[in-house]
């Protein structure tokens, strides 16, 4: 009787092993992290994971992880989590942009308002600015991260560029140029 009972225990035993085993393969669907505020999850069209996560204000983002392992996107997601926090609790942005990503939707906003109007208006000059100067020289550069050396340093390639010292009449579209940039970041909450 100990013999069959022995042997229906190794039994189980080896089914267990393998239904763990199983279950250690298996990869999770929706992993909540961080009391529900970061949620990780994979789309069926994609091998790596997304995240969302909500910051205090309630708003959800978001963003990819742009991992394939369950490990390193869990630590790549509370990291996102973390920094948009950190950033929100010290009145920034959730998440920093380039000049170009800020040029972009600024550059489609003139284009149409160009599109809209007849005759030559101002944003003419202000896109051309903008495509010609802004976007090749701070290009990849924060917005919230330029200094006041970063804008001395792109007034000389800038004159270097036009070969001349620019007139007042041009200095003054750049001027506009550049705070129809800071426009379009300010009112889409980019800073």
């Amino acid at each position: 009787m100990t013999h069959s009972t022995d042997t229906e225990v190794v039994t189980q035993n080896t089914r267990l092993r393998v239904s763990v085993a199983a279950l250690a393969a298996a990869q999770p669907n929706i992993l909540y992290l961080r009391d529900g505020d970061v949620v990780l999850y994979r789309r069926s069209r994609s091998l790596l994971y997304q995240c969302r996560y909500r910051l205090a204000d309630g708003t959800w983002h978001r963003v990819s992880t742009r991992k394939a392992s369950v490990e390193h996107a869990v630590t790549v997601a509370c990291d996102l989590y973390d920094e948009s926090r950190y950033r929100q609790r010290l009145g920034l942005a959730h998440r920093t942009h380039t000049v170009a990503q800020i040029a972009a939707v600024c550059c489609a906003e003139l284009r149409t308002k160009i599109d809209g109007s007849t005759g030559k208006t101002a944003s003419h000059d202000y896109l051309s600015c903008i495509e010609r100067y802004f976007v090749p020289y701070f290009g990849e550069k924060c917005l919230e991260q330029l200094t006041h050396t970063d804008v001395r340093e792109f007034e000389l390639w800038r004159d270097r560029q036009m070969r001349r010292k620019p007139a007042t009449s041009t200095l003054n579209n750049f001027t506009s140029a550049w705070n129809k940039l800071i426009e379009t970041a300010v009112s889409r909450g980019y800073i």
